[in-house]
């Protein structure tokens, strides 16, 4: 009977030892928590042509002031200085209310540095001071059609960040280390003016600001300089907003040119000799030199035809000699075509008349020359340079061929080589490919 029990009580004592090993190491499956996949946004870029500036505008403001201490004491001087500063505007409420509130905008200029000095004049010490000057303004848009013209109505509080004294000895003035009795303006002076003035819009970009500067702390005597004294300022406010559209602009209108040209042929004009120079060297009698000079063009006009045929993959590319320029200015097309000889080759069947541009490795031909240099210059239709992808300081061939300054002044008719050629043709094809790649990810 006693077995059955010992049996009993190990047979549980075993199964308990086994349960707790079980659940000691229990193998079910453990349910992750699934984490939700976290959206990652991409910083907020500020588009600047995408802001309204009616909106919202800001930018810098670069103003001349001239201090009108003297209108009020004989014995000084007031001096021209510049400010600059940092504005922000913003109409008080963007949306139409009535005809009075919507004709406004609020003006914050919450970083300015400005200069202000005078002269004694009777004994030519000359006393000035650096301020921290931001203000706060409403301007008056008479029209809110345009914003051409706005009326500015302002307070401008100051603190003194610097003041200074200076005196003349022999000619030249010099800072008075110990400052003089007479300048009475101290570091951390606040100063109160109140503005009233005009804006009147002169390009895309700017404003031209016209404004009176009127203190509320002028304490100047004829003895002593206290306080800042009144001002008329004048100056440019310009536009990052406007800036930023305009330089969109441009760059969107380049972006159409290159999605066009990529399309369309590029003539390359090949150069002859310049026939002023065969009638001298004809007239000399130095005929040796003519028929080296005829060689040396054909050479180069062959190296170019090459890379230009073998490298350049931009778009077509089609040959013509400057004996037929004017032929292509007027687009006349018959006849015009050459072959890397120079022999005549009829017009292509695939050849866009409405669709193409010109380059040349010669020097600047267009009215207004950017670049004086040899090299490759690209032009539109009219024969005027285009800006760049098109032209760019790479398409110089530098100032002497390989670089030589020794060989060229031996030999001035010195070639450049193949490779030259090559390496310019190579990054002009390359930097017209980038930029067309460019246009068709931002689509």
């Amino acid at each position: 009977m006693i077995n059955i029990y010992q049996r009993l009580f190990y047979f549980l004592v075993i199964n308990l030892l086994v349960l707790h090993y079980a659940i000691a190491q229990d193998t079910s499956q453990v349910k992750k928590k699934i984490k939700k996949a976290v959206k990652i946004e991409e910083p907020r870029k500020l588009l600047l042509h995408k802001m309204n500036p009616d909106n919202f505008n800001f930018g810098f403001e670069i103003d001349g002031n001239f201090n009108l201490i003297g209108s009020q004491l004989g014995n000084y001087v007031g001096k021209s200085q510049p400010r600059i500063s940092i504005f922000f505007t913003k109409p008080i409420y963007k949306y139409y209310v009535n005809s009075f509130i919507s004709l406004w905008d609020y003006a914050i200029e919450p970083l300015a540095l400005n200069i202000v000095s005078c002269r004694e004049n009777t004994i030519d010490n000359q006393y000035g001071g650096y301020y921290f000057d931001p203000s706060f303004a409403l301007h008056l848009i008479p029209d809110r059609s345009s914003s051409d013209l706005r009326i500015i109505l302002g307070v401008r509080p100051s603190y003194l960040l610097y003041s200074y004294s200076e005196i003349l000895e022999n000619g030249v003035y010099r800072l008075s280390q110990s400052g003089l009795s007479a300048n009475k303006n101290k570091v951390g002076d606040i100063d109160v003016s109140g503005m009233l003035g005009i804006s009147v819009k002169f390009s895309k970009i700017g404003y031209f600001d016209l404004k009176y500067v009127h203190s509320f702390t002028n304490k100047n005597t004829t003895d002593y300089v206290q306080g800042r004294p009144s001002l008329i300022e004048f100056g440019i406010r310009l536009s990052a907003v406007q800036i930023g559209k305009v330089l969109f602009d441009l760059d969107a209108e380049i972006q159409k040119k290159v999605t066009k040209f990529s399309k369309g042929t590029l003539l390359v004009m090949l150069p002859t000799p310049n026939q002023n120079e065969v009638n001298a060297l004809q007239n000399a009698g130095r005929t040796n030199e003519i028929r080296e000079l005829f060689y040396q063009q054909e050479l180069t006009n062959k190296m170019v035809a090459e890379k230009f045929t073998k490298d350049y993959k931009f778009s077509k590319v089609l040959f013509f000699s400057d004996s037929s320029a004017n032929k292509i200015i007027n687009k006349n097309f018959n006849d015009v075509f050459v072959n890397e000889n120079m022999n005549t080759i009829p017009t292509p069947e695939t050849f866009d008349s409405s669709n193409y541009f010109v380059a040349s490795f010669c020097e600047d031909v267009s009215e207004f020359a950017n670049r004086f240099t040899y090299g490759l210059h690209v032009y539109d239709v009219k024969m005027q340079a285009l800006p760049s992808p098109f032209n760019a300081i790479k398409n110089d061939m530098g100032l002497f061929p390989g670089g030589d300054i020794v060989a060229y002044m031996r030999k001035k008719k010195a070639l450049y080589s193949i490779g030259e050629y090559e390496r310019v043709i190579r990054k002009f094809n390359d930097r017209l490919v980038r930029k067309k790649m460019e246009v068709l990810e931002e689509n």
